[in-house]
């Protein structure tokens, strides 16, 4: 996705809800939620919160980019830095751990508040190397915090986005597998209504899977936070997906 999902006071709701609700998970952390695991294989809890603190900094470099023109990379020092940083940043204390969290959310939306009109439409490059325009920066940054908000473990899940925001969200999740190779051929039927999504057009003689589900379980099926047992698929057996990001 290049363009912006919704029109941006839109956006900055939808990450503000999301903030939000990240704080509020936060408060209820102590030392052993801390250091435990995440559901995310090899990652601890303190592992997630410092890729979304380092996350929040990363976009503020774009936003920095934006807001002067100046070139400003996501990541300075590449995946390899960007690794590091989650690595080395996850052995802190627990309150040290959270209160990044904490500040970095906050420097974000400072920044946000404070970019100009005109800078909105300059064009960034994200970590991926994509070149998109300024207003998109607050989805990349919603993405993150609602479904690290899930991999969190407390008990959230995609029952709790807005429902406009999982709208939005469904679309992009599957645009973003249909560019993968070793996708299946699907077509994605939301019990909310709309057109079906489609993962890959196919010739007469393939075989799409057709699934349909609540727009929440659809989500945590494609995303790999869920196993799809809410979900309806013909023909029968869900297929195997390659992970979403």
């Amino acid at each position: 996705m290049t363009r912006e999902p919704a029109p941006r006071p839109l956006l900055l709701d939808w990450l503000a809800q999301g903030t939000s609700l990240l704080r509020s998970e936060l408060d209820k952390a102590d030392e052993s939620w801390v250091t435990g695991p995440s559901t995310l294989p090899g990652w601890t809890t303190a592992h997630l919160l410092t890729h979304l603190a380092r996350n929040a900094d990363a976009l503020n470099n774009l936003v920095t980019w934006a807001a002067t023109g100046v070139e400003t990379p996501m990541y300075p020092h590449g995946v390899s830095g960007r690794l590091r940083d989650i690595e080395e940043g996850a052995q802190r204390k627990p309150q040290v751990v959270v209160k990044d969290v904490h500040d970095s959310a906050t420097w974000l939306q400072q920044s946000l508040d404070a970019l100009p009109d005109i800078a909105w439409g300059r064009t960034v490059r994200t970590a991926q190397g994509r070149l998109v325009p300024a207003s998109l920066i607050p989805w990349l940054r919603i993405r993150e915090v609602w479904i690290h908000l899930i991999d969190l473990g407390t008990g959230v899940t995609f029952t709790a986005l807005p429902d406009d925001l999982a709208a939005a969200l469904l679309p992009d999740v599957v645009t973003t597998l249909a560019g993968r190779d070793d996708c299946p051929a699907l077509v994605v039927r939301p019990w909310s209504g709309g057109l079906p999504l489609t993962t890959r057009l196919t010739d007469a003689a393939a075989t799409s899977a057709e699934v349909e589900g609540t727009t929440a379980d659809l989500l945590g099926w494609l995303t790999g936070r869920a196993s799809g047992a809410g979900l309806a698929c013909a023909p029968v057996g869900l297929p195997e997906l390659p992970a979403w990001l």
